[in-house]
C-alpha cells in the first residue's frame, strides 16, 4: 500500500556522510531524494495497527481500503507483531541519516520519539501498546472506557468513511469479522490473566453495562446499524445500495457481532471471582516498570511521581488562593472550596434543564462559546494559520456515556471529509453545571484541540507518521493553556463564576498529578483518590468516581495536562523576554502550534530557548 502524498518528504532527502576519519567506514544506507522511507515505515506500521489508520482518515481507509476492512489484530499474536514493528521500525530508523536542515531535523526527532515511546515498555507483555493513541501503554485491553468493544465500534459509528459503495462494503467486511477479531480479544485477556495481570473488580463490573448495551435492543435501533443508515443517505448513496447494506449489517449484527460480544461478556464476568481490589498499577505485575514508562510517555517528563506529587499540592494551594478570593466576592466565605462550588453548582440559576430540551439549550450555548472564541483568532494567530476547519458539537452517545469523560475531542480526518467533533457527557445535568461550560468549551474546541489539531492539518506535506503523531503533554498541555489563555484574553471579564469555573478546571488538573501518583505511586485506594477528589474540588460525585477510574484504567495519562500547561507557560515567559520590544504572543503560539504535536524538548529547540 502506497500512500498517494507527492514530495512527502520535502526537505527530508538523505544526503551523503561526510568521512568519519581516514580508516574505511561502513556507511549508513541512502536513499534517493525522491524516495519517502518515512510512508514506506508508516505503511508498515498502519497495517499491524489499521484502526490508527481508519481513524485518522489516511488514504488507505477510504473508499473501501484495506485499512478499513478489519480492526487490530488485539490476540497475544497480534500485539507481539505491532511490538516487533515499532521496535524494528526503531532500529531500521537508526540506520537512515538526513540532509540535517531544522525541518528535517525536528520531523525525524519526533518519529524518533514516537517509536521510543512504543518501545519503552515492551518487557511489560500484558495490555496494548499504541504510541499514536494518548493513553500509550494501557494495562487492561477491555475495560469501562476504552477498548475494542468501545473505540472499535464508535470509530464505525463516527470515523470510518461510509462515502461509497466500497466503503460500505469495508465497513460490512469489517462487522461480519467480529467473530475473529473479538475471538483475538479474548485470546488477549487471557493472555494477559496468565501473566498475572487481572483489571481491579471495579472497573471489571463497569464494563459489564457498556458490554450489555452492544447485546440489548432490536437491530435496526443499534447504533452501529443506525449510523450506517443515517451516514449512507446523507453521503447521497442509492437507496437499493442502503437497503441492500443494512440488511446486510442487521443479519451480521445479530448472528456475528453480537455473538462475539456475548463470549467477551462472558469472559469478563468470569473474572469477577478473581479481580482484585487494588485500584494501582502498583499492584499489576511489573506494575512500577509500566508506570514509570507511562509517566515519561504521557507525562513528558523525566520527574519522579514523588516529585509530580509535591507539584500537584504546590498548585492545589495556589489555584484555592485564587478561587477564595473570587468566592469570598460572591459572599461565600464558610466551608471548604468544594463545598461551596458544589453549592453553586446545585443552585438552579447554574443549571440547564435535566430534560431534552435543557440539553438541546445546553448543546446550543456551548456552541455559542465556540463562535464567541473564533473571534478573537486575529489576537491570537497569525492570519496564515487561523484555521478554516469547522468544528461540531456533539452529546456523547448514550450507550457509552456512562464510563466517558466529561468532554473529549475528535480530530478531522486527513482528507478533511470529516469535521473535527466536540463530544461533551451529558449523563448527570447536575454535573455540567453553566458557569464549567465555557472552560470545557475553549479546551476542547477553540483556541483548545481544535485549533491545535486544525493547524497541524494545515502544516502542508509532511511525513504520514507526523501527522497522526500523538503526544498527551504538548496536546492536553495546550488544552490546559487554552483555558488560561481565554482568561488572560478577557472571556471572563464581568463573569466571575466563569472565572471560577475556570479555575475550578484548573484545579481538577493539578489534583489530577496528586491523585493519580496517589493510586499508582502511593498505594491508594479507589475510594481514598474519590474522596480527596471531591474534597478538594467539589466536582460532582459522578464526575469524580468516572475520573478516578479512568485514571485506573490509563495510567498516567492525566498527568499531562497539568505539567504540560507548566511547560508551555514557562516557555512562553521565556520566549517573550528573549524577544525584547518585537515581542508577540501570535509568533509564540505560531511556532508553538505550527509544526503539529511533538515532545515538548523540541519546542523549546524550536523556540530558540534549548
Amino acid at each position: 500500500m502506497k500512500f498517494s502524498r507527492r514530495d512527502t518528504l520535502t526537505g527530508l532527502a538523505l544526503a551523503p556522510a561526510a568521512p568519519l576519519l581516514a580508516r574505511k567506514t561502513k556507511a549508513l544506507p541512502l536513499l534517493p531524494p525522491e524516495a519517502s522511507p518515512f510512508d514506506g515505515l508508516a505503511d508498515r506500521l498502519l497495517a499491524l495497527m489499521p484502526e490508527t489508520g481508519t481513524y485518522n482518515g489516511v488514504p488507505a481507509s477510504l473508499d473501501g481500503g484495506a485499512l478499513a476492512r478489519r480492526m487490530d489484530d488485539y490476540s497475544p499474536a497480534g500485539e507481539a507483531a505491532i511490538r516487533t514493528g515499532l521496535k524494528s521500525g526503531k532500529a531500521w530508523l537508526a540506520t537512515m541519516r538526513t540532509r540535517g536542515d531544522p525541518r528535517s531535523t525536528m520531523q525525524r526527532a519526533v518519529i524518533e520519539a514516537t517509536l521510543e515511546a512504543g518501545t519503552r515498555s515492551s518487557g511489560v507483555p500484558y495490555g496494548k501498546v499504541n504510541p499514536f493513541n494518548f493513553s500509550g501503554h494501557v494495562p487492561y485491553v477491555v475495560n469501562q472506557i476504552a477498548g475494542p468493544h468501545i473505540d472499535g465500534v464508535n470509530q464505525m459509528i463516527e470515523q470510518q468513511s461510509l462515502q461509497t459503495p466500497r466503503a460500505v462494503d469495508a465497513w460490512l467486511e469489517k462487522l461480519d469479522n467480529f467473530p475473529s477479531a473479538f475471538g483475538g480479544v479474548v485470546e488477549k485477556v487471557r493472555a494477559d490473566r496468565a501473566a498475572g495481570s487481572v483489571p481491579p473488580r471495579i472497573l471489571l463490573e463497569k464494563t459489564l453495562p457498556v458490554l450489555d448495551a452492544f447485546l440489548a435492543g432490536a437491530p435496526d435501533a443499534h447504533p452501529l446499524v443506525r449510523a450506517l443508515a443515517e451516514r449512507t443517505e446523507a453521503a447521497g448513496l442509492s437507496r437499493r445500495t442502503r437497503q441492500i447494506a443494512l440488511r446486510r449489517a442487521s443479519t451480521a449484527l445479530q448472528k456475528r457481532a453480537r455473538p462475539a460480544f456475548a463470549r467477551l461478556r462472558a469472559e469478563i464476568a468470569g473474572m469477577l471471582a478473581i479481580a482484585p481490589a487494588d485500584a494501582g498499577l502498583w499492584a499489576q505485575p511489573q506494575g512500577a516498570e509500566l508506570y514509570a514508562a507511562n509517566v515519561r510517555a504521557l507525562g513528558d517528563t523525566r520527574l519522579s511521581p514523588d516529585e509530580i506529587h509535591a507539584i500537584g499540592l504546590d498548585e492545589v494551594s495556589r489555584i484555592s488562593g485564587e478561587m477564595n478570593v473570587l468566592l469570598a466576592g460572591q459572599g461565600m466565605t464558610q466551608g471548604s472550596i468544594g463545598a461551596r462550588m458544589s453549592a453553586l453548582a446545585r443552585d438552579p440559576k447554574n443549571q440547564f434543564e435535566d430534560s431534552d430540551s435543557g440539553r438541546a439549550a445546553l448543546l446550543a450555548y456551548v456552541r455559542d462559546k465556540v463562535r464567541g472564541a473564533e473571534a478573537l483568532y486575529p489576537k491570537l494567530l497569525p492570519e496564515t494559520l487561523i484555521p478554516r476547519q469547522s468544528l461540531v458539537v456533539k452529546r456523547i452517545p448514550v450507550a457509552t456515556q456512562d464510563g466517558a469523560p466529561g468532554g473529549f475531542y475528535d480530530g478531522p480526518s486527513l482528507d478533511g471529509t470529516r469535521p473535527g467533533t466536540y463530544w461533551i457527557n451529558l449523563r448527570d445535568m447536575a454535573a455540567v453545571a453553566r458557569f464549567r461550560l465555557p472552560t470545557l468549551s475553549y479546551h476542547e474546541g477553540v483556541p483548545g484541540h481544535h485549533t491545535q489539531g486544525s493547524v497541524a492539518t494545515a502544516y502542508g506535506e509532511a511525513p504520514l507518521l507526523i501527522r497522526i503523531g500523538s503526544f498527551n503533554a504538548y496536546q492536553e498541555g495546550w488544552g490546559l493553556y487554552a483555558e488560561r489563555l481565554m482568561a488572560e484574553m478577557g472571556a471572563y471579564e464581568g463573569d466571575p463564576l466563569g472565572d471560577l469555573g475556570r479555575l475550578q478546571d484548573e484545579l481538577f488538573r493539578a489534583v489530577r498529578l496528586v491523585v493519580d501518583t496517589g493510586l499508582h505511586h502511593k498505594r491508594w485506594t479507589r475510594e481514598q483518590s474519590i474522596r480527596t477528589m471531591q474534597d478538594l474540588t467539589g466536582i460532582a460525585a459522578t464526575r469524580v468516581t468516572a475520573e478516578v477510574e479512568r485514571y485506573m484504567a490509563w495510567p498516567a495519562q492525566a498527568l499531562g495536562y497539568k505539567l504540560g500547561q507548566l511547560r508551555l507557560l514557562d516557555l512562553r515567559q521565556r520566549y517573550l523576554a528573549s524577544r525584547g520590544k518585537a515581542a508577540d504572543i501570535r509568533g509564540f503560539h505560531a511556532i508553538v502550534l505550527e509544526a503539529g504535536a511533538m515532545p515538548l524538548d523540541l519546542v523549546e529547540q524550536r523556540l530558540g530557548l534549548a
